[in-house]
């Protein structure tokens, strides 16, 4: 995945970078071992491990895998090594005496882009390495999975070359220790588009934002040229960009160990900008992929069609469907983050606030190339007994502390599968009318708001002008205006609360067009006629296709005009459509041909038995408008898709059981 827009995008405000305090345990961190300042692009770190002996009785039988791609060459060379050898290498021909640090650097950035060789993301022979020494030591380490049972092993893959290269490599290994494995290899877009969903917009803005309110104060980075030249001030011209200069420097120190140049180049830059540039990276990874106090909520549910997988999987292989020793997963680092910390595993999941995580979490331990989770599955001789698993994050055994374990890291599979369950809330979040605390309903500002605060959908209302244009608006009145029976002109004589004007339904598909995570759930308010109802759904479809929203993954339809449900379901086969009145049971309405129901709370407590009903005909359920803790509660508990709410703050607190 691509990295240097990160570091780039970083390097923007790094001049307005603060003088936080450094923490003492990340600079004893770094200072063991100074190239885990790369973060994750630092090589594999192979450490002894050991074996807490698993409960009496117990033997491995089966391993579930997800990995990571080995070391591999950064975005953008051309910006990064090539602009750093180039710089180094005009000045000393120029008669610019260079330090030996900078003759070193220029030697070794020089090495850098040979091995980039114009690949972005190249795997080079030491990510394959890295692949090979994996599957030896696992092999080693649990030689009973391989020896003793099925001879079988399935491994699939990212599309990317390097995730296909790296299980190439881990595979043949596997081979060669025990050359009557059968291994079969997979790659393909339905598998790419969970072995390696990682990045969300919405949540890229939010941590984007949380950086740059920490970061506001300047550190000095002249101090490179000290380092660099013999004599600073004559190399300062050389140099267009000193914060394309510095990237440059970070990008060929982090690459070098996987040109396998084993050394510290890191220490060509000031310390204090070093550290600043490996916090930056390492922070915005752990905001945006793991269980953060600020995105955690938003990023978990990404994470659960990869580790329902490897659920369904291992469930196969107890259940005696499958046959197989491993499943072996390869795919890349924000997936594999997301992952662990779906599972809640120590260190990685880790729920932390952003100066919790600057402070303490091991970065390059957590997340180096070829990074690996593994799950271990125990069995005795008892058909009684309980299956057991333990979880090693690159090799290293890991406790869930949310779990009670057996004995030691030995968990109970099925508990850690009722764990799983609960991770992430069945029922989603539409805001009513956008976001509009502190705002004004169905204004685009709203809208945004809701994008902004991570909402799976967003209401809003529309109406049809006398006119034949559609405008966002709850009621069918603005003051004394009809809506229905005026002209735009006059609709827009009246101001939202915040000041904006009446928006149109294009105006406002626009700011919804805008951000891919939110489902615009539109509202198509009932007309004077069945004729002027075909009217507005006719302009509202078109609006739709206009800005290339007319997709079920980005809009759903709501109405209490039952004959307006009844067109959108007939023209719009495959999208939501929920009736809202509340006076019909799931039974009649599907048999209308009409998937879903969005009734008020006060019609599932009369029927609570209509969720499973609608459930059981494969409709969606929504509920409306739900704003108290009591009725939240009742609401999830009752297992519906969606709740529409005036406080999606409470809603999410609620539905993930936050106090």
């Amino acid at each position: 995945m691509k990295r240097f827009f990160l570091l780039a995008s970083l390097l923007c405000t790094f001049g307005l970078a603060q003088a936080q305090p450094q923490s003492p345990t990340m600079v004893q961190f770094l200072k063991e071992f100074p190239q885990r300042a790369s973060f994750n692009t630092h090589s594999y770190e192979f450490i002894d491990v050991k074996d807490t002996p698993a409960p009496m009785g117990y033997e491995a039988f089966y391993i579930s895998h997800y990995g990571r791609h080995g070391s591999r060459s950064e975005w953008g060379g051309d910006h990064t090594y090539k602009l750093v050898r180039d710089i180094l290498a005009k000045a000393k021909a120029d008669g610019v005496a260079l330090t030996p640090a900078g003759d070193s650097l220029l030697r070794e950035s020089a090495i850098v882009y040979a091995c980039y060789d114009g690949m972005d993301g190249r795997l080079t022979p030491r990510g394959v390495r890295e692949h090979e020494q994996l599957a030896h030591r696992m092999y080693l380490r649990f030689p009973e999975v391989f020896q003793k049972g099925s001879k079988e092993i399935r491994a699939v893959s990212s599309t990317t070359p390097r995730c296909i290269v790296s299980m190439n490599g881990f595979t043949a290994e596997l081979r060669a220790l025990q050359p009557d494995l059968r291994i079969g290899l997979d790659t393909g877009e339905k598998f790419y588009s969970y072995i390696a969903r990682g990045e969300n917009r919405t949540i890229s803005a939010r941590t984007q934002k949380a950086m740059a309110q920490r970061y506001t104060d300047p550190v000095d980075k002249d101090g490179v040229f000290k380092i660099l030249f013999r004599d600073p001030e004559k190399g300062k011209p050389y140099v267009k960009s000193i914060d394309a200069f510095l990237a440059g420097i970070f990008a060929v120190a982090k690459e070098a160990e996987a040109c396998d140049i084993n050394d510290n180049l890191f220490r060509y830059l000031p310390y204090d900008v070093m550290y600043r540039m490996h916090e930056q990276q390492f922070l915005s990874a752990y905001l945006n992929q793991c269980n953060s106090e600020l995105n955690g909520d938003l990023r978990l549910p990404r994470n659960k069609e990869l580790a329902d997988s490897l659920i369904v999987q291992a469930d196969r292989v107890l259940s005696g469907a499958s046959s197989r020793a491993a499943d072996l997963t390869f795919g890349h680092d924000w997936p594999y983050l997301g992952l662990c910390s779906y599972f809640g595993l120590e260190g990685v999941g880790d729920r932390l606030s952003m100066e919790e995580a600057a402070d303490h979490w091991m970065a390059s331990w957590n997340c180096p190339f070829a990074a690996n989770l593994q799950i271990i599955f125990y069995r005795n001789g008892s058909a009684d007994a309980p299956v057991l698993v333990k979880f090693l994050v690159n090799e290293r055994e890991t406790a869930i502390p949310a779990l009670t374990p057996v004995q030691g890291p030995y968990y109970k599979w099925e508990d850690v599968k009722a764990y799983c369950a609960t991770r992430v809330p069945h029922t989603q979040i539409v805001a009513h009318r956008g976001y509009w605390k502190d705002n004004a309903e169905n204004s685009i500002a709203s809208l945004k708001t809701a994008q902004e605060f991570g909402c799976w959908g967003s209401e809003f209302d529309v109406h049809l002008t006398a006119d034949d244009v559609v405008v966002v608006n709850h009621d069918r009145r603005i003051g004394f205006t009809d809506i229905q029976k005026s002209t735009l002109e006059q609709v827009r004589k009246h101001s939202l609360r915040n000041g904006e004007t009446v928006p149109t339904l294009e105006e406002y598909l626009k700011q919804g067009a805008d951000n891919r995570d939110l489902v615009l759930v539109m509202e198509l308010k009932p007309q004077t006629s069945q004729e002027r109802e075909d009217k507005l759904l006719e302009q509202c479809l078109a609006a739709l296709k206009a800005q290339k929203l007319l997709n079920p993954d980005r809009v759903a339809f709501i109405s209490f005009s039952y004959h307006i449900c009844q067109e959108l379901a007939r023209q719009c086969p495959g999208f939501t459509v929920q009736y809202l009145e509340g006076d019909k049971s799931p039974a009649q309405v599907y048999a209308d041909g009409i998937n879903g129901i969005d009734y008020p709370s006060s019609c599932f407590r009369r029927h609570p038995e209509w969720v499973q009903e609608a459930h059981a005909l494969g409709m969606s359920v929504n509920v409306w408008t739900v704003d108290d803790a009591l009725t939240l509660r009742k609401m999830r508990d009752l297992g519906v898709d969606q709740i529409t709410t005036n406080n999606p703050a409470l809603t999410r607190e609620i539905l993930f059981n936050r106090k």
